[in-house]
């Protein structure tokens, strides 16, 4: 039995009206056609809905058993309707996505207030875990992509750039830092320093890229996290060699960020996404919001 939404809402219209005429242009189809919509549900149901006179039509006892659930099918249907055009229309649904603890912690904050106030009744399911875990993580769970730096590439996966972070020398706002332009490593080994330790990914990257010109990073400290190196140097206990986008200025507003020259070493902040898999149009639409405040953060080019 294959029974119709067209059909039920004949049935529905008809025990409503008592009339074909007034169903049948409620629905804006012919009287026929209403007409037949209700020979063929009788025909379906085995039973008869409507006893019928050139005068009236009036409900069986079968149509007034069966017209609340006819009813109930209709609103389901319709309810499931609007539920399907707001997710659609982003106006409802559920974004679950992964982000490194920097980008999670001096990245998305703006991406999120934006994004909020554009999509107030979207959930949001943000899960902040170390950079190593991010590729792993978006393959093995329900999270639809990540946010976050990595090297190399992967074959289950798409990798796009959204934002650049200079490595910067990031110090307290004194009269003599705020008036540099940037420091070179050189300049910077003179200096007490605050380094991310040896087996982080920022570490390789500054290591492989100044042992390529002969040059040797002498940290004063190595921290794990980067708010740990961000407050140490709050502090004055050294400049915090970091990406300038991992700076939040909210959160340190004494701290500023200059950039780091000779050589000049740039750090993705980039979108994975599984190959092949197509996201909500929730999470399309906090993946747009990403990408538009993102890239109003691109650094300037310098030598």
């Amino acid at each position: 039995m294959n029974v119709t939404l067209r059909q039920l809402q004949a049935f529905t219209g008809v025990y409503r009206t008592r009339s074909i005429t007034r169903a049948a242009r409620e629905l804006g189809i012919t009287q026929s056609a209403a007409s037949l919509l209700i020979q063929q549900l009788e025909a379906q149901l085995g039973v008869k809905l409507f006893d019928r006179s050139t005068r009236s039509v009036q409900p069986t006892r079968a149509a007034d058993e069966a017209v609340h659930a006819a009813e109930r099918m209709l609103g389901d249907a319709l309810g499931l309707s609007r539920r399907m055009r707001d997710l659609a229309q982003a106006r409802a649904g559920r974004v679950a996505f992964l982000a490194s603890a920097g980008t999670a912690s001096a990245l998305l904050p703006s991406v999120l207030a934006k994004f909020r106030a554009g999509y107030p009744d979207i959930e949001i399911d943000m899960r902040d875990v170390a950079a190593d875990d991010l590729v792993p993580r978006l393959i093995a769970t329900d999270a639809e992509f990540a946010i976050g730096s990595v090297e190399g590439e992967f074959a289950e996966l798409t990798i796009e750039t959204l934002t650049r972070g200079r490595l910067s020398a990031i110090g307290r706002r004194t009269p003599d830092f705020a008036a540099r332009r940037s420091l070179t490593w050189d300049e910077l080994d003179q200096m007490p320093t605050i380094a991310m330790r040896r087996e982080t990914r920022i570490r390789m990257q500054i290591d492989q890229a100044l042992g390529s010109q002969g040059k040797h990073l002498n940290p004063t400290y190595e921290v794990t996290l980067i708010n740990t190196a961000l407050a140490m140097t709050a502090q004055g206990l050294g400049l915090a060699i970091l990406p300038a986008t991992m700076l939040p200025a909210d959160q340190f507003p004494t701290l500023i960020a200059k950039p780091l020259i000779r050589p000049a070493i740039t750090r993705p902040v980039s979108l994975l996404q599984r190959q092949g898999r197509t996201l909500s149009p929730a999470a399309q639409a906090f993946v747009a919001t990403a990408r538009t405040v993102l890239a109003e953060r691109e650094p300037a080019r310098s030598d």
